[in-house]
């Protein structure tokens, strides 16, 4: 089976004991030798580059696929690595779709009650002019694909920051939004597929508490979370010092006393602008920030002066997370490569638009935050 076909099957199963009847024709001990290999797959993919990870989750049997993702239900409290696992999977789903023609894929969106359609025709054509060496050339645009404006809309929410996937940025007609690439569809189709696997391992979590009482399968989930360190996000709670050194150093002082990601975590609660928490509590999540999170967090960051290696670390937090690429771009955001141009946050303004400011804070920059918060609590 492929990890489409996995993957569907899962989300069509109505309970744990159905899939283990289902999956491990009801033999526990079968289940238990496949939760085993599911952590050494978890293991190896966590610890793999993307492409890498990929090739391992196609080569792997159903099985112990299916007994990850059960024992993933379970350790839904551990949010960080579940959403990195869930994304590893997620990005293994988007290779394979990209691959199969587009009769496939219509078929496996339709039997996820998606409205999408496909034609070798045109269903609408668009035209425009671009500009190459001076001389100006008209391009035409095919939109082979269709999908139901309310399915759109409830798929691509997470994307609707970006650009590209604005409903401003495509035809619409007659309840319809038009797609141009099958690139773009696989990814709508990921996005959805990893929302109801979030969603199905939430279902689970308490429909498969009666695996707790198979003692092997225990010893399976403590391994798991002895090889993946796994920690919950709760560990980073309000320490009692945060209070004392925003009340006794100066604001300056207490950013450069950030010498790590707990640190950060402590200080951002009494200091930072309620949109930066709300980037900063989703990342540490494990949830993939879209382009805009990822460039207010950062420039913040900066431009508070805090160190490069912290800002990094808070970034491991990624499903995504790449530390050649994140470095590469904290850089550029610093300053130090490409354009020498350093730069600054989003004002609120930009923040409301983006859908990322939905408080009255009485600034107009979210780096104006930490200095008001400073003044008033020595006035």
């Amino acid at each position: 089976m492929t990890i489409l076909s996995i993957v569907r099957s899962f989300l069509n199963t109505n309970s744990c004991e159905d899939i283990i009847k289902d999956f491990f024709i009801g033999d526990v001990e079968l289940f238990v030798h496949s939760s085993k290999e599911a952590v050494f797959i978890a293991q190896k993919i966590m610890e793999l580059n993307e492409n890498s990870s990929v090739e391992i989750l196609r080569k792997a049997d159903d099985k112990p696929i299916i007994a990850l993702l059960l024992s993933l239900s379970l350790l839904k409290q551990y949010t960080n690595i579940v959403n990195k696992l869930i994304h590893k999977l997620s990005t293994t789903l988007l290779y394979d779709l990209i691959e199969y023609n587009d009769a496939y894929i219509v078929e496996y969106a339709r039997a996820l009650d998606m409205q999408l359609h496909f034609s070798e025709r045109c269903f609408l054509e668009t035209m425009y002019i671009t500009v190459k060496n001076r001389k100006q050339f008209i391009m035409k645009v095919c939109y082979n694909y269709k999908i139901a404006l309310t399915d759109y809309l409830k798929i691509a929410k997470p994307l609707l920051t970006e650009e590209p996937w604005k409903l401003i940025s495509l035809p619409i007609l007659e309840g319809y939004v038009y797609i141009d690439s099958k690139l773009r569809i696989a990814r709508l189709l990921m996005e959805y597929l990893k929302n109801l696997l979030t969603s199905k391992l939430h279902q689970f979590s308490s429909q498969c508490t009666f695996l707790m009482n198979i003692k092997d399968f225990v010893q399976v989930l403590e391994d798991f979370k002895k090889i993946l360190g796994l920690e919950k996000i709760e560990h980073f709670a309000i320490s009692g010092n945060a209070s004392t050194m925003l009340s006794t150093e100066s604001l300056k002082e207490t950013l450069e006393g950030i010498k790590s990601v707990n640190d950060l975590y402590n200080i951002s609660k009494k200091l930072f602008p309620p949109c930066i928490n709300s980037i900063i509590e989703a990342l540490m999540k494990g949830e993939n920030l879209s382009h805009h999170q990822r460039f207010a967090l950062a420039t913040f960051l900066i431009n508070l002066g805090l160190a490069q290696e912290v800002i990094i670390e808070l970034f491991k937090y990624s499903p995504d997370f790449n530390e050649k690429i994140t470095k590469y771009q904290i850089e550029h955001l610093q300053g130090l490569r490409g354009s020498k141009k350093k730069y600054t946050t989003y004002n609120c303004d930009t923040m409301k638009v983006l859908n990322m400011c939905r408080y009255a804070c009485g600034i107009k920059n979210p780096l104006q935050y930490p200095y008001k918060i400073t003044k008033n609590r020595k006035s």
